[in-house]
């Protein structure tokens, strides 16, 4: 998927006297979107950038070992082992044998030889590349992060490399003071490792200034030369990773807050332990009115969060796994009050939410590290078909929500007179557009243009092959819907017979499965970790016919 971004300058930290600026520089692609203001606590920002760092260059994917010498040894070996055997076996072979070890001897040498003049090009690769990764991060690094403006905080997200963490930072409006300048928008900032070193030198006793360059944009309307352009080809899996967070921050969670400290114990006793086999996951244990523990496996170590009460009114056990990038959040606990932990289900999603006072930053995490956001999880399956809404009621919300920027659905169903079903399918589809976050901090919606130009793929994302065996059922008219009733608290219990199976779903208001249980293979195996069956999705479909009028 190919952007095109345009800086007037590369972003830096300048040093005026005593004062520091930290001097973003915006995409002059997209709308105006600029800021700058002067930093409260810069050691809180300080750090909290170097934690979003660390999320970027986050990967913890299996890196296969390199075994070519392991390899080379073993062919030399081969063939002295054949030398041996000869000699043995006949003397009248003796001659081949000599034969054999001297042409031995001489290709031990010729490989020498090729290592010795090898040797000088690698290392000067690797020169290259150390060069290149420090002075010119363009062409190491191929995306930047996105910020965001809003009226209440100054906001960036990232993707880690292997596509499996999550980061956001929000700076909060108390952060900043003597703010001269700032439009509200979504843009790509120019950010580099050189800029994080200069990051790094920050100190307290110098005043801050935050600034993402409004000067930049003057400079292209006087259709000056652009300094830098970037021309870069993003993976559609980190386009489609954004959309599926999205999808899963609006799924029903478990939540509970645990202090700084627990945490800390847990990724301690993780540094000081390496698994040798598995289950190697954490057990959260939630009970009503009790304290969280959480059991580490395969150890069964328990550790009990004394000052988290889980209050919750069911008793639940929920797995999570790729415990490891818990570590991505380390380095901010020193400066953390409490954390937010929401839990989505046993092998799914999970997102931790730090308070950092005038900060706070978010870490989502997909199921576990190869359950990467984009292919694995299909989150989307599991909020629900958005019912339909025309394109003028879409265009309505979106304009509403462009005027006031965060918003509840019930405030634009307010705004919009339309009903607020209508506005919740609008603000669904608008999120698998790009055009709009669900902020899981504050509950609500917020604008962030995740592009400037649509978001169109090279290849159309195929159909889950369960939406098409789920359509089969119904085309052969093997599935049918049996039962559709309402509990106490207004949830909907879907349940039928679907290919001579039973399965039944339970969904909330808004549309999203709270349970679900089939006896298929596919159910058995994953439950919802990789999204609904085909048979859960039929009875979905059928509910989702009865309720579009004729």
């Amino acid at each position: 998927m190919q952007f095109t971004q345009m800086y007037a300058k590369s972003s830096g930290v300048r040093y005026d006297g005593n004062r520091t600026q930290i001097d973003f520089a915006p995409d002059l692609g997209r709308e105006p979107t600029f800021f700058k203001g002067k930093i409260i606590d810069i050691i809180r920002y300080r750090d909290a950038m170097i934690a979003l760092r660390d999320v970027v260059v986050s990967d913890l994917n299996y890196k296969p070992k390199d075994h070519s010498a392991y390899q080379e040894w073993v062919q030399e070996q081969y063939l002295t082992d054949i030398a041996d055997i000869l000699h043995a076996r006949d003397a009248k072979q003796a001659a081949y044998a000599q034969q054999i070890n001297k042409l031995q001897a001489q290709l031990k040498i010729m490989r020498q030889k090729k290592r010795k003049r090898d040797d000088g090009y690698y290392k000067a690769q690797r020169r290259y590349f150390d060069w290149l990764y420090h002075h010119d991060p363009d062409a190491w690094m191929v995306l930047d992060p996105v910020i965001t403006v809003a009226p209440d905080q100054v906001f960036f997200e990232a993707f880690s490399l292997d596509e499996s963490s999550y980061g956001r930072l929000a700076v909060h409006e108390s952060q900043f003071t003597e703010v001269t300048a700032f439009q509200y928008g979504t843009t790509n900032i120019d950010f580099s490792d050189h800029l994080l070193d200069e990051l790094q030198r920050m100190r307290s006793y110098r005043p801050t200034v935050f600034q993402i360059d409004p000067s930049g944009f003057e400079v292209a309307t006087e259709k000056r030369e652009v300094y830098k352009e970037k021309k870069i080809d993003v993976p559609e899996s980190w386009v489609r990773g954004f959309l599926q967070v999205q999808s899963a921050m609006n799924l029903p969670m478990d939540t509970f807050t645990i202090q700084p400290i627990d945490m800390y114990n847990l990724c301690t006793f993780l540094r000081r332990n390496r698994e040798k086999k598995g289950p190697r996951s954490l057990k959260y244990v939630l009970s009503p009115g009790q304290p969280v523990h959480v059991v580490i496996e395969p150890w069964d170590e328990v550790l009990s969060f004394r000052d988290s009460v889980y209050t919750g009114t069911e008793s639940k056990e929920i797995r999570v796994w790729g415990r490891r990038r818990l570590h991505l959040m380390e380095k901010l606990l020193p400066l953390t009050q409490t954390i937010t932990v929401h839990l989505l289900g046993n092998g799914m999603p999970s997102f931790y939410v730090l308070d950092l006072g005038s900060l706070s930053f978010t870490l989502g995490l997909s199921g576990w590290t190869r359950n990467d956001w984009a292919d694995a999880g299909h989150f989307d399956l599991m909020i629900g078909k958005a019912s339909p809404v025309t394109s003028t009621d879409r265009m309505a919300v979106f304009k509403a929500l462009k005027k006031i920027k965060t918003a509840t659905p019930s405030l634009l169903a307010h705004q919009t007179q339309l009903s607020e079903l209508v506005v919740q399918s609008s603000l669904r589809q608008l999120c698998e557009s790009g055009k709009v976050m669900f902020d899981i901090e504050v509950g609500k919606y917020r604008l962030r243009e995740l592009t400037q130009e649509p978001i169109t793929f090279k290849e159309p994302l195929p159909k889950n092959p369960r939406e098409t065996k789920a359509e089969k059922w119904i085309q052969q008219q093997k599935a049918t819907l049996h039962r559709s009733t309402y509990t106490d608290q207004g949830h909907l219990i879907l349940q039928g017979n679907v290919n001579e199976l039973h399965p039944q779903v339970k969904r909330d208001q808004n549309g999203r499965i709270l349970e679900a249980t089939c006896s298929c293979y596919f159910h058995n195996q994953n439950h919802l970790m990789r999204g609904p069956c085909e048979h859960i999705l039929a009875l979905l479909l059928l509910h989702q016919g009865e309720e579009v009028p004729s």
